[in-house]
């Protein structure tokens, strides 16, 4: 691999981790794209080196959120079992049979699409003023906050997250941050932070499985994932003191675009 490579993968990574992380994505989503359209790797091995990446990046991540005290470690290992218990299921489903790489591709694109469009829905009620949101967000308790009477509504979207994310190689967190916040009513700030915890446990097993029974290209995976975890810490740094909605737009634009260019 020539030093241009080298440098072109360690730049994305950095730029991935840094949007994953402000975005509470996986960045899955990116990886995955980045190495079927630029590197032109195989769809299958491109999802088992995003598994790889996204526990080098995440892990970061989450490290920061913790030490920012920005999610409670009892909550994101409650949420992550039934993400892991998804994964879980998805490995049973699949480890004997593979998926042809045209069917991968048309449900990576869709599941990208609809995250796209998910984070447009998002950023528009962001832009709204609400008051009552408002003064919630602030008198928010993390360590008291009441969880568990609307957790059996986001349990199959965490499921969901984590079946995708061992199926197609994205972290999860287009499914886990809307859970997070428009079900179990955490601030989007803390949503983030929490999602990223979620994708760190699962990815530890997403990854194991995969070194396993898959074929991660170790050299791809800690040059992106070198770049991604100083994106993520950055990411995690200026994520709560940045509005949400432009780069909400900005994203969601990248992942409509990748989702169209990936269906052709």
């Amino acid at each position: 691999m020539d030093i241009v490579a080298v440098i072109l993968l360690l730049i994305a990574g950095y730029l991935f981790g840094f949007i994953s992380a402000i975005a509470g994505i996986g960045g899955g989503v990116f990886f995955v794209s980045f190495m079927v359209l630029i590197f032109l790797i195989p769809i299958n091995i491109a999802v088992d080196t995003s598994a790889f990446i996204i526990l080098i990046s995440s892990g970061a991540g989450f490290f920061t959120y913790f030490k920012e005290e920005r999610l409670h470690i009892k909550q994101v290992i409650i949420f992550a079992s039934f993400s892991i218990l998804g994964s879980i299921t998805s490995t049973l489903i699949f480890i004997s049979f593979i998926l042809d790489s045209t069917i991968l591709k048309i449900l990576f694109a869709s599941t990208i699409m609809i995250g796209g469009i998910n984070m447009i829905y998002k950023a528009l009620k962001s832009i709204k003023p609400n008051p009552d949101l408002e003064e919630y967000e602030n008198n928010f308790k993390l360590q008291t906050h009441d969880y568990k009477t609307n957790l059996k509504k986001s349990i199959p979207l965490f499921f969901l997250a984590g079946f995708s994310a061992n199926l197609l190689g994205i972290g999860g967190g287009i499914i886990n941050t809307p859970a997070l916040h428009m079900i179990l009513e955490y601030p989007i700030h803390n949503a983030t932070a929490i999602s990223t915890g979620i994708i760190f446990f699962t990815a530890i097993y997403n990854t194991i499985v995969k070194s396993i029974f898959g074929q991660i290209n170790y050299l791809i995976g800690i040059l992106i994932g070198l770049g991604a975890v100083m994106g993520s810490i950055t990411g995690a740094k200026v994520s709560g003191k940045m509005p949400k909605s432009y780069l909400q737009f900005f994203v969601a634009l990248i992942l409509i675009i990748l989702a169209i260019r990936m269906y052709f």
